[in-house]
């Protein structure tokens, strides 16, 4: 995008003066140098996240201090819309990097108007213009001077009798530099208030370039209106713009801004003290209950929140407007779906053959759950590992079939769905590809006016559903459709907002079947049977001296950089040694934490220095990739057919840098360098990321560090992701605190209120 037809060319000391008017060049912050000049080549530019690769022609007294002979410096760092001829003043520090040398490495940058006539023709005819070719753009700057982008902006008329400006491309040069003069402007202000690139384009996208009065206004626009824009961002930039720290404004955006945490944190609402107290905490005593109220009597008008204040008498919930829907709507369709008439699919003697044929003798519990669950119109079906709900899975859907129903099977995540399908012997998809998810659209093909063709929908993995999601999808079942829920409500819930698999059984209007009794083949596990303990609050039974191999271990170990190192020999040598399973593939670590020498990120380096390092390495923002390395896709992606939770293995880097394959299971994926964001090292993992997910082993790091984080509810889904082995390593006090530690927040919400009123 063009540069503001503004700026001076203070700082260069080659440079002649513009007599254009604008803005003085910025000065450097402490600790910062400077780069200024003329962008020969665009090397890279990504156009998500603004990573750019330049070559830069350095004014006179700003190139690089260690090389003034070379010319052209190379400068690397977040912006957007380079093009060749763009003057620039570049913030940051010289750096050298290993394979490419010498480089600016910049973390702010400011467009300068081009500081004589070649820089400015470069501009003119660089592909930010459509249809200006150097001899037009020479006839432009000939006839206009040096000020030619502040006449094209305030006084387009002297264009004309430019030979060869004509029609489109007049119109569309004018047009250009009128954006590019607000949009320039716009970043200059929201850099001087101390915005990183991407705020500054999520801004620009979400108000457009005329929005600095605006923000003046308003700043607290910035945390209101923009998803990962903190509170505390926008409260420096109104503090920097001179608002008093009890305006209204402040105050109004507080208590969104809150709400908007809350739901980040898993909850659909606040109860009002509740909001109210954490307001307070926030703002410090301006936030009186009379500035509260006020403030939240004007949200409630301008309908930014939603206040119920008849489903707990004596109690105000508020809501954010999309999640009092969503909650109002999924209770209301539940209800209606669960009230709907049906017949039963199946007789006892139709299973008792179903299960001779498959030479089965089921636990009075699981007949009881299958023909429940046939005869009903919604229902849910839940238990822990070893108690047979696959076993009750497949039989419900082989039973349901017989009499003559399309069976659909869907799950939360394309993992899960998966090991569904693997399970069960039957198809399963995610439940946004059964919604006919359209990524172009951002809708589902399904809703309550197109519903799922199914006499039978069965979701599993209910407890990763949230409200959202569970809304859209309830809402596309035909009432003519049965609907059966499968979870274990003490897995981790949902990363988003809800928590509906345990709001559905807390409200006791849903008929369910709890399976308890543990199998067989499952007695002799201590995985299972050690599941079953943690969540009664007990210390996993451990082999003693001399017991033969079993597939529960736990290695205790003091002191955390001892810990990370035990573990990754446990991995790379012990296990592989005694269980001949292959580590690279076979065994995932399930860390509570990112952070730490036992976090995730430094656990993935450890573990990758064991590779034999082969063939090229491919660097993308800060992070490099080499054959061999185990990943994982975090995004859902269904144009290309890879979603969030893949893993595969990185097959082939190619050396010009221009990308990489990564080998799946399905398909051979290429991602180009600006696609890497959507991959993240998987050698270990968060616990929260492996929901969903099963692995032939499963290694545990728990030290004292991750504290917060040591939770019985994410323990217990951590070991039950284990298929054959389960190994502990870390300190026994961390141990016990992940058993005892029950003080997992309850998620706020009222889903279970508004299915008791609805069908108690």
């Amino acid at each position: 995008m063009p540069p503001p037809p503004a700026a001076s060319s203070k700082g260069s000391k080659s440079a002649p003066k513009a007599a254009s008017k604008g803005h003085e060049p910025s000065e450097p912050k402490p600790g910062e140098e400077v780069l200024q000049g003329d962008i020969e080549v665009v090397t890279y530019h990504a156009e998500d996240s603004g990573y750019t690769v330049l070559k830069v022609m350095p004014e006179e007294g700003y190139g690089d201090p260690e090389d003034l002979i070379r010319g052209r410096s190379s400068a690397v760092g977040g912006m957007s819309d380079p093009a060749e001829g763009m003057r620039l003043r570049l913030f940051g520090e010289w750096t050298s990097h290993r394979m490419h040398g010498r480089q600016f490495k910049f973390t702010r940058t400011e467009v300068l108007v081009p500081a004589d006539k070649r820089g400015l023709v470069k501009y003119l005819s660089s592909k930010s213009f459509k249809g200006v070719g150097e001899k037009l753009a020479e006839r432009i700057v000939d006839k206009l001077g040096l000020t030619a982008l502040d006449i094209i902006r305030d006084t387009p008329e002297k264009l004309s009798g430019i030979k060869g400006l004509n029609g489109a491309v007049r119109e569309d040069l004018v047009q250009t530099v009128q954006t590019a003069y607000l949009t320039h402007k716009l970043r200059a202000f929201l850099t001087s208030l101390e915005l990183n690139l991407w705020q500054i384009e999520a801004v620009a996208k979400k108000y457009g370039p005329d929005c600095e009065d605006q923000l003046r206004e308003n700043p607290y626009l910035l945390s209101t209106g923009i998803t990962g824009i903190a509170f505390r961002t926008a409260d420096r930039a109104a503090r920097s713009l001179g608002l008093a720290s009890d305006a209204p404004a402040r105050i109004e955006a507080a208590l969104v801004y809150l709400l908007g945490k809350a739901a980040g944190n898993g909850h659909t609402m606040l109860p009002e003290a509740r909001l109210f107290e954490h307001a307070r905490e926030l703002l410090g005593e301006v936030a009186t209950n009379g500035h509260l109220s006020d403030a939240m009597a004007l949200l409630v008008t301008r309908r930014q929140v939603e206040v119920d204040e008849e489903l707990r008498p004596g109690v105000e919930l508020v809501y954010l407007p999309m999640y009092a829907t969503c909650e109002r709507l999924l209770s209301a369709n539940l209800a209606s779906l669960s009230t709907a008439g049906t017949v039963a699919l199946a007789t006892d003697a139709d299973l008792a053959a179903v299960e001779a044929n498959a030479e089965l003798v089921l636990h009075p519990d699981q007949r009881s759950a299958i023909l429940g669950m046939l005869s009903v119109p919604m229902g849910i079906l839940t238990g822990g590992p070893g108690v047979g709900k696959t076993t009750v899975l497949k039989l419900v859907v082989e039973l349901a079939k017989q009499a003559g129903q399309k069976v659909v099977l869907c799950s939360p995540t394309g993992r899960a769905a998966k090991r569904m399908s693997e399970a069960t012997g039957y198809e399963a998809a995610t439940v946004h590809r059964t919604l006919g998810y359209d990524p172009m659209e951002q809708a589902f093909a399904h809703n309550e006016d197109k519903p799922i063709e199914a006499g039978l929908i069965i979701v599993d993995e209910v407890s990763m559903l949230d409200l959202m999601i569970a809304h859209a999808l309830v809402k596309a079942v035909d009432r003519s459709t049965r609907l059966l829920f499968v979870g274990d409500p003490n897995q981790l819930p949902s990363v988003a907002a809800g928590n509906v698999l345990a709001d559905m059984l807390s409200s006791e209007c849903i008929p369910t079947w709890r399976l308890t009794q543990i199998f067989r083949q499952s007695e002799t596990s201590r995985i299972v049977s050690n599941a079953h303990r943690i969540l009664a609050g007990e210390f996993p039974q451990l082999p003693r001296a001399g017991e033969p191999k079993t597939d529960f271990y736990f290695f205790p170990v003091e002191g955390e950089a001892e810990s990370a190192q035990r573990l990754v020999d446990v991995v790379t040598e012990r296990i592989p040694k005694t269980f001949g399973l292959d580590w690279t593939r076979d065994v995932q670590v399930l860390a509570p934490m990112y952070k730490g020498e036992c976090g995730v990120d430094n656990i993935n380096e450890l573990l990758r220095e064991r590779l034999p390092q082969k063939g090229p390495e491919l660097t993308y923002r800060e992070r490099t990739w080499r054959e061999g390395d185990r990943v994982i896709h975090t995004k859902n992606d269904y144009e290309r057919e890879v979603f969030n939770g893949d893993m595969g293995f990185v097959k082939t880097v190619y050396s010009d840098g221009s990308g990489l394959v990564v080998d799946y299971p399905e398909q051979d994926l290429f991602y180009e360098p600006d696609q890497l964001t959507d991959l993240r090292p998987a050698f270990a993992i968060t616990v929260h990321r492996s929901q969903g997910s099963e692995y032939p082993c499963v290694v545990v790091p728990l030290v004292m560090r991750h504290y917060l984080m040591l939770q019985r509810h994410l323990f217990y889904t951590a070991i039950t992701r284990a298929k054959t082995l389960v190994v502990l390593v870390g300190s026994e006090r961390a141990l016990e605190m992940a058993i005892n530690n029950t003080s997992q927040s309850n998620r706020e919400s009222a889903l279970a209120d508004r299915l008791q009123a609805a069908l108690g």
